[in-house]
């Protein structure tokens, strides 16, 4: 985290941030921090067999900072290529009912804008990147997550139609 300040998203599967002043700001991921009360949570990383969330994408890795009624997932990737990602819910583990419950990622200034979407919903990770997720069984206004634009960006160089 202290390279070139660091990737927040892998930094969370640790429990970590960058230091402020260093490189960055990380105060609008210390702001997320205060507001769900992450001194009450248990940390239960990725390695953990008994992690209750996990991913169907070997590059993409989720840590959960689990408290009652409320969970935060950090899902980051080490993909070179965007993916579409599915989560693997323990409920029982949470205490959330899976027909209320649902995938929040709050706004948080330089890293995500908010998003929602079901439990069994796709959820894009674009390469280097990752998201900070709630889940509990709260209403949440905000947009579906956005599929990404593998091409966005980039200008195409050949054309050729085999012809």
């Amino acid at each position: 985290m202290l390279h070139g300040g660091g990737n927040p998203w892998r930094g969370m599967l640790y429990g970590m941030t960058n230091r402020l002043g260093w490189s960055g700001d990380p105060r609008p991921l210390w702001k997320l921090w205060d507001e769900f009360g992450i001194q009450d949570a248990k940390m239960i990383g990725y390695w953990d067999v008994a992690c209750p969330v996990k991913t169907n994408v070997d590059k993409i890795l989720a840590t959960v900072y689990h408290k009652r009624g409320k969970t935060l997932v950090a899902l980051a990737s080490w993909a070179t290529e965007p993916h579409i990602c599915r989560l693997t819910i323990d409920w029982k583990s949470l205490g959330l009912d899976p027909h209320k419950a649902r995938l929040f990622a709050p706004e948080i200034h330089g890293l995500q804008s908010p998003a929602v979407a079901g439990p069994t919903d796709e959820i894009p990770v674009m390469p280097g990147r990752g998201w900070l997720l709630m889940i509990d069984e709260e209403q949440h206004m905000a947009p579906a997550f956005p599929i990404p634009n593998a091409y966005e960006g980039r200008s195409l160089l050949v054309n050729d139609l085999f012809n």
